[in-house]
């Protein structure tokens, strides 16, 4: 910055962001480059008191106001000076500074080039004797032709002058005298864009109806380019001037989706006290002026309004089902989005109608709701076969299809066969074989699946005799005595063990139960305790515990299945320092009951026992 320039008491910047303007502290006006290396411009003003605004007008001015004047400085010639006898405020535009009182307002701007071309005071150009040519027509003077003889070679400038002359005017005597002109030079030019004047013709058109005083939005050629004519029809519809939108949305070949949205919400919600059915036809005669507009988010304003029964009138005519269908659900007519949705053939809308429905609904009603459509009912059975197995057998057996449950039984069978854990002397094929039971009581019931009932009662036998064989197999290729000379066991023990772990096996616990209490076993109750263990039945297990008479064992025991303090009372009575080290590390990721085991011990320690 050089010096000299500041202090600043008013700075503003231009809307390019080119220059700033700024008034110094000694009353002068400096116009500079934005980084204060160059003065554009320099102005003394005859007062060094601050001006109350500081404002662009467009890009080459700079209004200053004061109390009751307003200084125009330009690039060019003296500077302009206007009077007020009341306050103002100055906004500035692109183009201009629009400037408003009390009582009016106005709109300052820089005269256009072509206007200046067209009436400049003793102007020879050729835009001003194209307008003088139209004149001397009008008055059935040969003079016109002299004009037009003239400006042959320029004709095309001045009409295109003309033209952009009465864009900038807001008159509209003037408007139409310019376009005339404009028209009248076109027809003696073969190299001028003949639709310039058509273009210009609506944007007028479009203008003078926004700036006529029931509107009120004076806006100029350069703001309407640079607003777009949508983001006025949007102006326009917030001011609730839905029918203007409407025609400058249609004169303009525009979509008029937005306007008529815009007003058919505005008018549900300031109708509260017209009938729904009557508000419908007012809507519907409006609606269908534009194809493709979405009923739907009509009918999602209603809903949002209070007015569900109107919500629900408008969705019927949404022609989208992929648009009315979660509207409908939304409202809460599930049972007519679902006749939508099954009308469509659209699974997916099906799919989504049965999961909403299947949510909010009884399990007996939601079947009841899909038995009447078969779209429905198939895909819901599709889907459940592969996922939800029990809730499918509640839909059959609520609907008296015993065989399908039976089948689904079966099939809920082989599937445990194929588990890589169904091997000899699983526990799975205890499960398997009460399946297929439970199948073969469903198709007893069913007197057109004898032989599937049949079947089902054979397989179960066969299963049972296989499971039976396999265990008898193993015993039968163990030497009984070989097994209880390494063992010490006799053969009675070695039966009762085998026994013991075959019920374990095939998961029948009540026989084992009933087995435990027929005699007293000659093997002690361990094997039933760790048959219990290793099939994952802890429950099982704590009815053998207690019978077992070593302390030790009980405490092992107890152990395996996650029993700390059982574990560490049994081993107290055994008194054995050793197990309660051994049981210490088996809960060793259990602080409070490795502490009980350090205790037991310290107090056996203190005992005198090792």
């Amino acid at each position: 910055m050089a010096e000299g320039m500041g202090p600043f008491q008013k700075m503003v910047v231009s809307r390019k962001g080119e220059f700033v303007a700024s008034f110094t502290h000694d009353g002068r006006l400096l116009v500079m480059s934005t980084d204060f290396s160059d003065v554009i411009i320099e102005y003394a003003c005859e007062s060094a008191l601050p001006p109350e605004q500081l404002a662009w007008c467009g890009l080459d001015s700079v209004l200053l106001y004061w109390d009751d004047m307003l200084l125009m400085v330009g690039p060019y010639g003296d500077p302009v000076r206007y009077i007020y006898d009341e306050p103002i405020i100055l906004i500035p535009e692109c183009d201009g500074v629009r400037i408003l009182s009390n009582t009016s307002m106005e709109f300052l701007h820089r005269v256009p080039d072509s206007t200046v071309s067209i009436f400049q005071i003793g102007s020879t150009l050729p835009a001003a004797l194209l307008y003088d040519a139209l004149e001397h027509f009008d008055r059935r003077s040969a003079k016109a032709d002299e004009n037009l003889r003239l400006i042959r070679s320029s004709l095309p400038e001045a009409v295109e002058a003309c033209i952009d002359a009465a864009g900038y005017e807001f008159d509209i005597s003037q408007q139409r005298t310019l376009l005339r002109a404009a028209s009248y030079g076109q027809t003696f030019s073969s190299h001028f864009q003949r639709d310039s004047i058509q273009e210009m013709c609506k944007t007028l058109r479009v203008l003078n109806a926004v700036r006529h005083v029931e509107i009120g939005i004076p806006l100029s050629i350069q703001q309407y380019k640079l607003l777009t004519p949508s983001v006025l029809i949007n102006r326009l519809i917030n001011a609730h001037k839905h029918l203007l939108a409407l025609r400058i949305s249609e004169y303009l070949g525009m979509n008029q989706e937005v306007v008529l949205m815009h007003w058919t919400c505005t008018k549900i919600s300031a109708s509260a006290a017209i009938p729904d059915a009557s508000l419908l036809d007012i809507l519907l005669d409006k609606l269908k002026l534009c194809k493709g507009i979405s009923y739907a988010a009509v009918a999602a304003h209603a809903d949002k309004s209070g007015r569900r029964k109107l919500a629900a009138m408008l969705v019927e005519h949404e022609p989208r089902s992929s648009k009315q269908i979660p509207l409908l659900l939304s409202i809460g007519e599930e049972d007519t989005a679902l006749m939508k949705a099954t009308e469509s053939g659209d699974t997916d809308l099906v799919y989504l109608v049965l999961f909403h429905i299947w949510r909010k609904r009884a399990p007996l009603e939601f079947f009841s709701t899909i038995q009447a459509r078969p779209l429905a009912r198939d895909l819901f059975v599709t889907y459940a076969r592969s996922y939800k197995h029990e809730f499918l057998k509640d839909f059959f057996l609520s609907t008296g299809q015993l065989q399908d449950v039976a089948f689904l039984l079966w099939k809920e069978s082989w599937e445990l066969a194929r588990n890589p854990m169904a091997s000899k002397g699983s526990p799975l094929h205890g499960p398997r074989i009460k399946l297929i039971e439970k199948a073969h009581n469903l198709f007893t019931e069913t007197k057109e699946h004898m032989f599937e009932s049949k079947a089902a009662e054979e397989h179960a036998k066969l299963l049972s005799f296989w499971l039976s064989l396999s265990f008898f197999n193993e015993m039968l290729n163990t030497d009984p005595l070989q097994a209880t000379a390494e063992s010490n066991m006799s053969f009675r023990e070695a039966w009762y063990w085998l026994k013991v772990f075959a019920l374990a096996t095939i998961r029948d616990w009540d026989a084992l139960e009933k087995f435990s209490k027929e005699k007293r076993p000659p093997i002690g109750y361990r094997p039933f305790v760790e048959a219990c263990v290793d099939a994952g039945e802890k429950d099982q297990a704590l009815k053998y515990i207690p019978k077992l008479a070593d302390p030790r064992e009980r405490a092992e025991a107890y152990a395996k299945i996650g029993m700390a303090k059982e574990a560490a009372d049994a081993a107290s009575q055994a008194k054995d320092g050793e197990l309660l080290g051994r049981l210490k590390l088996t809960f060793a990721q259990n602080a409070a009951a490795a502490s009980i085991f350090d205790t037991l011990r310290d107090r056996l320690s203190f005992q005198g026992v090792s």
